[in-house]
């Protein structure tokens, strides 16, 4: 547990990955454009992000054609969780600018619980 408690908390310790963890937690399924489109950042360094986020088992993905879909992995450590969900409760106004820049530029975004339904 030590070394999943060590690689979580460098996961968690950058701002674009602590980023990435909260929206996904908020919005439960969404695709590189779009975390690039919330985050403001490049494709290159969100996929290098989610990939080390994955390798960390904090993340599932699942692919639909050309896109992949990303989101919280239900294989995560339970006191994992409950830190996400400490911090996702507590970001309220991260989530709401990250999640406002999807909703302005209208793009179909999932959401984990009923992922065949568009949100917006």
């Amino acid at each position: 547990m030590e070394l999943e408690a060590l690689q979580f908390f460098k996961n968690l310790s950058d701002e674009t990955r602590f980023r990435i963890l909260v929206l996904l937690r908020e919005m439960g399924e969404l695709c590189v454009y779009h975390l690039c489109i919330a985050l403001e950042q490049p494709q290159t360094k969100i996929s290098r992000h989610l990939a080390m986020l994955k390798k960390g088992g904090l993340l599932q993905h699942r692919k639909e054609g050309k896109w992949v879909f990303y989101r919280l992995s239900c294989q995560t450590s339970p006191w994992i969780m409950q830190i996400i969900e400490t911090v996702w409760s507590n970001q309220h106004q991260l989530i709401d600018l990250m999640s406002n820049k999807l909703m302005l530029d209208e793009l179909p975004v999932r959401n984990i619980n009923s992922p065949l339904q568009n949100i917006i």
